[in-house]
């Protein structure tokens, strides 16, 4: 596992177990896909906030913690601020703000972003802006109908700097996805909603990269299925949907702050 992965998924623990907060397996699960989207993007246009700058949307904004860490990763948030998530008077709240800088919206309210991050992509070509939109949402997300409706338009109105990123985790807050709704075939539903979908390893970060960059010279919006696993990288954490909810007590912190060493 890439050094770069396995340190940001030990400061995400760090900071929930230091916190008390909740949400450690939907944020472990996600690490790869954010890592890959701000791999390549233009970084010093994001923190110099320039119109053209690429936005990024985490939609499933629970997993606030991965995406605050890698912030701090790529230089768009001090360790100082990163500290204070989720703790009295922080703007590092459970769920991502854009109180926060280089946060582009505030997510957490499920089915959200992608709508958001299609109504982006249209200003952005209406004002002749080339840069593009990432959108990432778990598949328990997809449950929301908004999505649905934003996957149309998009297509609609062929939004090829839209493209879409999907955590398939395959759990959802209250349990399997398939079985609370299914999304099978998930692929064939995205092609048919008149996107270019591919499917990859959510957890091989140059495979996701890859893709990403052939998205770009597509001439209409794209989805990528990224198969993940729920608290990946710790043994008793991986599939554990009680991860959903409670963080690690002392003993847990340190068995899985060891396994990831």
């Amino acid at each position: 596992m890439n050094d770069n992965i396995n340190s940001i998924r030990k400061k995400i623990i760090d900071i929930i177990y230091q916190s008390q907060a909740s949400h450690i397996g939907s944020s472990l699960s996600v690490v790869e896909i954010l890592f890959s989207v701000y791999s390549t993007v233009n970084i010093e246009k994001i923190k110099n906030l320039d119109i053209d700058r690429e936005r990024v949307i985490l939609s499933k904004g629970h997993a606030a913690a991965a995406l605050y860490v890698m912030l701090n990763q790529f230089g768009l948030m001090r360790n100082k601020d990163l500290e204070t998530y989720y703790s009295n008077g922080s703007l590092l709240g459970g769920h991502v703000t854009h109180n926060v800088p280089h946060v582009e919206h505030s997510t957490g309210a499920l089915g959200h972003g992608l709508s958001v991050g299609a109504g982006i992509a249209i200003g952005m070509k209406s004002k002749k802006i080339a840069s593009r939109v990432y959108v990432i949402v778990g598949d328990g997300e997809l449950h929301e109908g908004s999505n649905w409706e934003a996957l149309m338009l998009a297509s609609h109105l062929n939004l090829d700097n839209l493209c879409l990123l999907v955590d398939n985790n395959k759990l959802s807050g209250i349990g399997v996805t398939n079985d609370c709704c299914s999304l099978s075939n998930l692929l064939l539903k995205l092609k048919a909603f008149g996107f270019e979908a591919f499917e990859v390893d959510g957890h091989n970060e140059e495979e996701i990269c890859t893709i990403i960059q052939k998205t770009k010279s597509l001439k209409k919006p794209s989805a990528i299925i990224c198969n993940t696993i729920k608290g990946k990288g710790v043994s008793f954490m991986e599939r554990n949907n009680v991860w959903h909810y409670r963080p690690p007590n002392a003993k847990e912190y340190q068995k899985a702050m060891q396994e990831l060493s």
